[in-house]
Order: C-alpha cells, then sequence, then structure tokens
C-alpha cells in the first residue's frame, strides 16, 4: 500500500493557525461594521456568518489540541484566547475529551458516542437540539473547574459530567483533570469581563455574540452527529475508522457553516488526525488518484 506523502501529514503551524483565528476574528469584524448599516431584516444573514465563524474558531483550537504540546507558551495563550475562550472552552478541557473520542472511537468510553440516534433522522434532530445548550454548559464547566481546582470533591463530577469522562475511575487525584480545572479558572475570568459587557450593552451583546455563539454550539453538535456513525464499535483499527467515520458538506455551505476549515473531511482527519486542516483535501485528493480508500472500504 501506498503511504500518503509526509508533507501531506505534517501538523499546523501556530503561525498558521493564529492567522486563520484572526482571518475569522476579521469577518466577525466586518460583520459588525456593515450590520448597523443593513436593513433590520438582515439581521439572521450576520446571526449565522457570525456563527460561522465562532465555529470555524473552534477548529481552529482543534487543530491545537491535536499538536504535541508541552508548556503552554505565549503563542498559544494567544490563539487560546482568541478562538478557545469566546467559544467556552480552553485547550486543555477540549485536549480531554477529543482525544478520548479518538482512542476509544465508537467504543463505550467514546464521549461522542450517541447510540440513541443510531439510523434514524428523527433521533438526530431531537438529539441535536440539545446542542443549543452547548457553549452555556462549556461557560459552566468552567465556573465549576474554577471551584473545582480548589475542592477536591467536586472533581469527580467535573470530570464526568463537563469533562464527559467515561473511564469510571476516581478522578479526585487525576493531574490531567486538575491542569483542567486550573485553566478553567482563566476561562471563568474572560466570562465575567463577558458579564460586564453584556450590563454595559446588552443589546449589542446578545444580538451580535451570546445568540452567534449559542448557535456556534448548536452547529459544532449537529456537525459531530454528521461525521460519526451513531452506532457502537467493538475495536480500535483503521477499518473501524473507514466504517464509523465519514466526510460531509465539503462544499460552499459548509465552508461557511457545518464544517469550516476543512473539517468536514472528517473520515481523513481520523486517519490522520495531526495533519493540519489545511492539507485535509489534499489528503483526500491523493486517496482519490490512488484508489486507496474505495479499495479498503469494499
Amino acid at each position: 500500500m501506498k503511504c500518503v506523502p509526509e508533507e501531506l501529514v505534517q501538523p499546523a503551524s501556530f503561525r498558521g493557525l493564529l492567522s486563520a483565528a484572526v482571518l475569522d476574528w476579521a469577518v466577525i469584524a466586518g460583520a459588525l461594521v456593515l450590520a448597523p448599516l443593513a436593513p433590520r431584516y438582515f439581521y439572521p444573514v450576520w446571526l449565522l456568518l457570525i456563527a460561522g465563524r465562532l465555529h470555524a474558531l473552534g477548529v481552529v483550537l482543534h487543530d491545537v489540541v491535536h499538536m504535541p504540546l508541552g508548556r503552554k507558551s505565549p503563542m498559544i495563550r494567544l490563539i487560546e484566547i482568541l478562538a478557545g475562550y469566546p467559544i467556552g472552552t480552553t485547550v486543555e478541557a477540549m485536549r480531554y475529551h477529543h482525544l478520548r473520542h479518538h482512542s476509544d472511537l465508537g467504543l463505550h468510553n467514546d464521549p461522542y458516542l450517541k447510540t440513541w440516534v443510531g439510523e434514524s433522522r428523527l433521533r438526530f434532530w431531537i438529539m441535536s437540539l440539545r446542542y443549543f445548550f452547548l457553549v452555556p454548559l462549556w461557560v459552566l464547566r468552567g465556573v465549576i473547574g474554577a471551584v473545582a481546582s480548589y475542592l477536591p470533591g467536586l472533581r469527580g463530577i467535573y470530570g464526568r459530567v463537563f469533562l464527559q469522562d467515561r473511564s469510571g475511575e476516581d478522578l479526585t487525584g487525576s493531574r490531567e483533570l486538575l491542569a483542567c480545572a486550573r485553566e478553567d479558572r482563566w476561562q471563568t475570568l474572560f466570562y465575567i469581563c463577558v458579564a460586564v459587557l453584556v450590563a454595559l450593552r446588552p443589546r449589542l451583546m446578545i444580538a451580535y455574540y451570546l445568540l452567534p455563539v449559542v448557535v456556534a454550539g448548536y452547529l459544532a453538535g449537529v456537525r459531530l452527529l454528521f461525521e460519526h456513525v451513531q452506532k457502537p464499535s467493538t475495536e480500535r483499527s483503521r477499518q473501524a475508522i473507514l466504517r464509523f467515520t465519514r466526510n460531509h458538506h465539503l462544499g460552499w455551505t459548509g465552508k461557511l457553516l457545518l464544517a469550516p476549515h476543512n473539517v468536514g473531511y472528517h473520515l481523513i482527519h481520523h486517519l490522520h488526525p495531526q495533519a493540519s486542516f489545511e492539507n485535509l483535501c489534499k489528503i483526500q485528493e491523493w486517496y482519490e488518484r490512488n484508489g486507496t480508500l474505495q479499495s479498503e472500504m469494499t
């Protein structure tokens, strides 16, 4: 079997991720400038545009999560402030549940597995409604985590409910969980500042941040349902990845809303989780030219 060229599976650079986050914020800033000049009935357009870019910021942070990380550098912290805090998460919190999803794809410990959905379209859309609460719950996670960083007795609830830990282990002494809790103190401080801004400019903040970020959470949740087959697996293998993940929304609608920054190439992402989002489409094209995936899936 031919191997994917090494240059295509290289991780993203922090500078490239910072540039992507700045570009997403530039689009949001442009929407905020243009919105007052447009008729009020255009508001849904601005709402979706901003929500799509907030969703895109989550994908930027997601690429950071997959990079080999040591001590949190000022560059990582800057990306986290731009792409993580505004959507209610930190590098550590996303890393905790997301890397477990990759290692336990489709298994009983997979925090993203929703077996109740199965193949039912009706259950799919019913389940999707819960994701309107995703970002509010992530913000609440920050508060609970901040308290849990000082109260060990709260760490079990914090880990199982808010970090989606499915291990069943005693989490009180977990260093990884404690690192998440300590980082959540900074996220909570960020949202205290947000609360002050909401008190000062309630209509502006609700219309152009709070509602869009809730919609962004919904988009991220629906994406999760689209990109995984919601059935249990029994093995960790390449074949399991081919069976239980799928590409989706690869067109312009996806780029704007449901699959920004090439995250719609989700099968490719699971096969090469550290590859930069910029190269996922190129890796897909490489597989298509070589007919590799088609032969493995048949």
